[in-house]
């Protein structure tokens, strides 16, 4: 128990050390797709499954006016920036779970390499993540939605 919690707050201090993006990135972002990653639930617990989450962000995204693009509009966007969040909640003792939440800005950078050829990534140009003990899966969602508020809060900084 104390070594899985000793790799989480070591997890969570490599994720501020790599969250100190230029906020940048975000001017004339006209909007964003949206990907849920895979769950890695290692509960039954807690009732949480990607298309609940999916709901939940359209949701609040649409609240903070972060514009959600459709597919159309993605496939045609210069880099084609969507937000991914990655959730992982494990079974901590009694109804105590330790969870992740993180959310990245990926776009599509291309790479130039030796003899003309071409490499296209997802990169991650905005990242934050967040980690705590829950007793319940509200606790997630609020997670969710404070992060996606400090994004939309970056986003409304840099682009008015």
């Amino acid at each position: 128990m104390k070594i899985l919690f000793l790799c989480l707050v070591a997890l969570f201090f490599t994720g501020l050390a790599k969250s100190e993006y230029s906020i940048s990135v975000l001017t004339e972002l006209p909007g964003v797709g949206l990907e849920i990653r895979n769950l890695n639930l290692q509960s039954d617990a807690f009732e949480i499954d990607e298309q609940g989450i999916e709901d939940f962000m359209m949701e609040k995204m649409e609240e903070y006016d972060i514009r959600l693009l459709s597919a159309i509009e993605l496939d045609v966007m210069p880099g084609q920036p969507y937000l991914e969040v990655v959730v992982d909640i494990a079974h901590a003792q009694g109804p105590s779970h330790l969870y992740t939440v993180e959310l990245e800005l990926r776009e599509l950078a291309q790479l130039q390499r030796p003899k003309s050829s071409v490499v296209v990534v997802a990169l991650s140009t905005w990242e934050r993540k967040t980690l705590g003990v829950a007793n319940r899966p509200a606790a997630i969602y609020d997670a969710i939605d404070r992060l996606l508020r400090l994004f939309s809060d970056e986003l409304k900084d840099m682009n008015s």
